[in-house]
């Protein structure tokens, strides 16, 4: 389908070139809304990235609350805050994975332990860049099917084990509570 919706637009840009004089349509406009499709085609067929949302940035594009798509470097003034290795992507398009809040998504209790186990499973996937103080991984599109079509599942089993874990974390925190009133009772 993307190799077919290029030789259509190309068409149809060839025929309102060809009748400019008479055309009421803002090409600009026009040419800029098939590329973004074109651009969501090349996600789907191209990169394998399975998503229902109409494209309409070739720049920056939200998957979610945690998945973004754009473009990064100078020239975009868009960089990496505080890269491991401090390198920084230059005129690349990359899937970013980033969780600004933390530990937060899994509780109020800020159960750093818990995400780190969560956010080292999501390092399996080869994240081209990272940035750990800000909990973001960045994944070219060439590397990016497998964690892009399964975050929402990690996510969820991870959730999963929150609830337990949450319940868990609650009781060790009553005890030593508890067991500080008791220490106080004492004296």
């Amino acid at each position: 389908m993307l190799e077919e919706a290029k030789r259509a637009y190309e068409e149809i840009f060839e025929v309102i070139e060809k009748h400019g004089d008479l055309c009421v349509f803002n090409v600009v406009n026009l040419k800029r809304e098939a590329e973004c499709h074109i651009f969501g085609l090349e996600l789907k067929e191209k990169y394998g990235l399975n998503f229902k949302e109409k494209i309409y940035s070739i720049d920056y594009i939200c998957f979610g609350e945690y998945m973004h798509i754009a473009r990064w470097g100078e020239k975009y003034n868009r960089t990496i805050s505080w890269s491991d290795d401090d390198t920084q992507p230059n005129d690349e398009v990359l899937l970013s994975v980033s969780f600004p809040t933390g530990p937060y998504i899994f509780g109020k209790d800020y159960p750093r332990e818990f995400f780190l186990k969560f956010f080292s499973e999501l390092q399996k996937y080869n994240p081209k860049y990272k940035d750990s103080t800000n909990y973001t991984l960045y994944y070219t599109l060439d590397n990016a099917k497998d964690i892009f079509n399964n975050l929402d599942k990690i996510l969820d089993k991870y959730y999963k084990i929150n609830k337990e874990d949450c319940i868990r974390r609650k009781i060790i925190k009553l005890e030593k509570e508890l067991e500080e009133l008791r220490g106080k009772e004492e004296k």
